[in-house]
């Protein structure tokens, strides 16, 4: 039901919904072709208010133009505007008095921008206005026709003290390991090569790339963020000035080892030119190996000697809760690193031997896996000789099993007996009462004993004539140094030479105090010093 009011007067009902006055119902109008669908909330419907143009925000809304959609059968999304010139005279065709004011500056209160917010185009002409259109719609596909790569700024990008902070340690927690510097030097190398102009720019797809080939594993935000410091605007876009960046992470890893970066600057170029042979060799292998963040070493060529004796306690402990009855299956092991080694080499890579380990479900920690293949399986600075590495686990396991068989001779080796284990028990405490029996002893002795056998060192018992000395003295008016008379210097030195038996001679006393005497006293530390000697 319709809602009415009711008026005794006229006894008319009056429903605006129904027959709209002429005034409501253009309003209505115009607001349903400016705002199409509009959205009509609680408080409109239940106030009756949706008939006035509550739009108060657009002061021009009567002289906007209405707003069109793009179709199939129209491309743009607003229709050109008539030339003024087929209205020679704009006060005939005026249709109201709004039409011949000026249009006011639209007032916008939290409007969210979209078709509606923008600014108005007046053009002087319909030609103008599709030359617009087709600028636009060209300079919307230029990048696209020239390929143009908006992965990097063509500005470099400016960073505040915390921003670099905080890409440094980012940078130091992902490349966290001494080693990485070295592999510096050889992206420099590899970059060079890229630059035959010698520009000093390279494509940021070739630092991605090399990076990854040689173990320098970063985060690609993180590349990228890094690589927007070293753009040119001189340079074509996507361009990155390798020096500077080479340059900016050796000083963020030069916090973990601070020498080796100037080590590394100072380097010989004979000595990175004898090394590219090895190099051509290691990039003929699969993968590149990744060194460990520990066992640090400034040269990879340098030989590294870990202990044995720690790889078997290691090996030990990671072994000690793991079960040791056929669940370590070494022909797997060996059928997955022969897989891998597709050369048939019998070499392989630290990295691609801890994949197959880790894939073969061994938990073996990654540094003890790194220290067997520096004791016993290494060939050159970075590949190693797996078969020599399954041959060492299969004898290291063996005899971890041979300890655990009591029926082994092994383990009667490792293991004593349990008659054994007590005598040596027995023995240990029968060693422990004597000691301390012994401390027991001298404790309650200590003080029996006599002055002269007292087992004091001598100087110690020199300082004591020293502080006797000390305490005695007198302010001389003569200087500042600590005086006694010489008499009484004489009686304490008898006397603390006789009790604390320091075996100092009388006529050695009597040249020092002559020595070192100023009117009728002696300096106490001119007396001891030579006294002391």
């Amino acid at each position: 039901m319709a809602f009415t009011r009711y008026y005794p007067v006229s006894s008319h009902i009056y429903d605006p919904a129904v027959a709209p006055t002429k005034p409501i119902q253009n309003v209505t109008a115009i607001d349903s072709a400016k705002f199409q669908n509009g959205n009509t909330a609680r408080f409109d419907t239940t106030y009756r208010t949706e008939y006035i143009n509550r739009l108060r925000n657009f002061a021009d809304q009567d002289t906007k133009p209405t707003r069109q959609f793009k179709n199939s059968l129209n491309q743009y999304s607003v229709l050109p505007p008539i030339s003024a010139t087929n209205n020679p005279n704009d006060t005939t065709e005026r249709k109201s008095i709004y039409d011949g004011q000026q249009p006011q500056q639209p007032f916008y209160d939290q409007i969210v921008p979209g078709n509606d917010t923008t600014q108005q185009l007046h053009y002087n002409s319909e030609r103008e206005y599709y030359e617009q259109q087709q600028q636009q719609q060209q300079q919307q596909q230029q990048p696209m026709m020239n390929n143009e790569d908006s992965y990097l700024p063509v500005e470099p990008v400016l960073l505040t003290d915390f921003e670099e902070n905080r890409l440094s340690e980012q940078i130091r927690t992902q490349l966290g390991s001494g080693v990485t510097v070295d592999r510096l030097k050889v992206l420099f190398q590899e970059l060079l090569a890229h630059d035959a102009n010698s520009t000093g720019y390279v494509h940021y797809s070739s630092i991605q790339s090399l990076t990854y080939q040689l173990g320098l594993h970063m985060a690609d935000d993180t590349l990228r963020f890094a690589m927007c410091k070293f753009v040119s605007p001189n340079q074509p876009r996507g361009f990155v000035n390798y020096e500077d960046l080479i340059r900016f992470i050796g000083k963020c890893l030069s916090a973990i080892s601070p020498n080796q970066y100037e080590y590394q600057q100072q380097q010989p170029q004979s000595q990175q030119q004898q090394q590219q042979p090895q190099l051509q060799q290691e990039r003929n292998t699969p993968q590149r190996p990744v060194q460990p963040s520990a066992n640090f070493k400034l040269n990879d060529d340098d030989p590294f000697d870990p202990d044995e004796r720690q790889i078997r306690v290691l090996l030990n402990q990671n072994l000690k809760h793991f079960d040791l009855t056929g669940t370590i299956d070494f022909d797997k092991l060996t059928h997955e690193l022969n897989a891998v080694d597709r050369n048939q080499s019998g070499f392989l890579n630290r990295q691609q031997v801890e994949e197959v380990v880790y894939k073969v479900r061994i938990p073996l920690q990654r540094s003890l896996i790194y220290q067997i293949l520096e004791k016993h399986c290494r060939t050159t600075s970075k590949l190693y000789d797996w078969r020599a590495f399954v041959r060492y686990l299969q004898e290291q396991i063996f005899d971890i099993k041979q300890i655990q068989d009591r029926s082994s001779p092994v383990y009667q080796q490792y293991v004593p007996s349990r008659d054994k284990w007590l005598d040596d028990l027995q023995r240990e405490f029968h060693e422990k009462d004597r000691l301390r029996i012994i401390e027991r002893f001298i404790s309650n002795n200590e003080g029996v004993r006599s002055e002269s056998t007292h087992p004091t060192a001598w100087f110690t018992r020199f300082l004591r004539l020293a502080n006797a000395m000390y305490t005695h003295r007198r302010n001389s008016n003569v200087s500042q140094d600590f005086v006694l008379p010489r008499e009484e210097a004489r009686r304490l030195f008898r006397a603390y030479n006789h009790i604390w038996d320091m075996k100092i001679d009388e006529g050695r006393m009597q040249k020092v105090f002559e020595g070192c005497s100023r009117n009728g006293h002696v300096v106490i530390d001119e007396a001891l010093k030579q006294l002391a000697k």
